[in-house]
């Protein structure tokens, strides 16, 4: 799936590449406080007036375009989508709200694993942004808004609530992105079409708890947003060095979550379904059918998957110690962590 990415975008100009930022001029809009908000209707409205500006589309073809949405976390035109709105773009603009010129734009990184993209539009400043929100305050029937662009001057906005959290959702080609799963994603009912993809889910507080995706697990469609605290911090990454590196074991795996352990009988964690030769995990013993269930104190739970769990508290050349379960014993190793840009499979 991955070639079907790249292929796409290099065949028309747009690079995967490792691309250094030059001629920053505003700094990221980062707001991790602020209470969640009232569920009234005023304060729904107030929310999405303000967030509306930051609201992108992004045009992916010239002929019949394809399009999604995107917002801007910098003034200076850094904006975030999803993966699945750039996969195979033929080309990349963004319509920026209030300005009828199309910008063209640039895929500064990304990954398969947590589903987010950056963008970059070059000559422009003072755009208006949006500030991520802390999305691990979350409740179960929390009103949250969607907010998508649109090829004219208009917007789209849904309502709805969170239904459900902390879901793996197994996605069907080609909307999985060169890879099958995304973990702890937010399960809303807000209506999430492919043109409003990539946009915000904002929390009553007008800040970002999440970037909206539209897929289908197995046969059924699905709505959702990837977490904003999941994301945020290879936003920041991405933004201040142009190239998005994260801690990795040398494993493909498959998450497993508390239905599938309780279900089976196992334990909940990261299913080991490949390993780098040479890597990490394989030099310390681990195997193809192993379960990682931990790092260090960190359990590996629906909320926790192995990608978000290595990203949040981890770091390039830290040891760890992997503690995995094998038939039906439960083991420890220890290993250093290794950096590289992450793979799609």
């Amino acid at each position: 799936m991955i070639a079907a990415i790249v292929g796409g975008a290099v065949g028309a100009g747009v690079t995967l590449g490792f691309l250094r930022l030059q001629g920053r001029s505003a700094t990221p809009a980062v707001d991790l406080g602020g209470a969640l908000g009232s569920s009234d209707d005023t304060a729904i409205t107030a929310a999405t007036q303000k967030a509306v500006p930051s609201v992108v589309s992004i045009i992916t073809g010239d002929s019949g375009p394809s399009h999604g949405s995107g917002f801007i976390v910098s003034g200076d035109g850094f904006i975030v989508t999803n993966i699945g709105v750039v996969a195979g773009a033929q080309t990349l603009g963004v319509l920026i709200n209030g300005d009828t010129h199309r910008h063209d734009a640039r895929l500064v990184d990304f990954d398969c694993a947590t589903g987010v993209a950056v963008l970059k539009v070059d000559q422009v400043g003072n755009l208006p942004t949006l500030a991520f929100g802390d999305s691990a305050g979350l409740r179960l029937g929390q009103n949250v808004v969607a907010i998508g662009g649109s090829l004219s001057d208009r917007r789209s906005v849904t309502r709805g609530i969170v239904s459900s959290l902390h879901r793996t959702v197994s996605l069907n080609a080609p909307a999985s992105l060169g890879q099958s799963q995304l973990g702890n994603v937010i399960q809303t009912d807000a209506s999430i079409d492919n043109a409003m993809s990539g946009g915000p889910l904002l929390n009553t507080g007008g800040q970002v708890v999440g970037v909206t995706m539209a897929g289908a697990d197995q046969t059924q469609p699905v709505e959702f947003a990837l977490a904003a605290g999941d994301l945020q911090p290879e936003v920041e990454q991405i933004m201040q060095t142009g190239r998005l590196v994260v801690p990795s074991l040398g494993v493909d795996v498959v998450d497993v979550g508390s239905d599938e352990a309780a279900i089976k009988g196992i334990p909940a964690g990261a299913r080991v379904t490949a390993l780098t030769s040479g890597g990490p995990a394989e030099r310390a013993g681990l195997r193809t059918g192993d379960v990682i269930v931990q790092l260090d104190d960190q359990r590996l739970d629906d909320a926790h998957p192995l990608a978000q769990a290595l990203r949040s508290r981890f770091k390039p050349d830290q040891k760890v110690t992997v503690s995995y379960a094998r038939a039906a014993s439960t083991s420890q190793v220890q290993l250093t962590l290794r950096g590289e840009h992450p793979p799609c499979p």
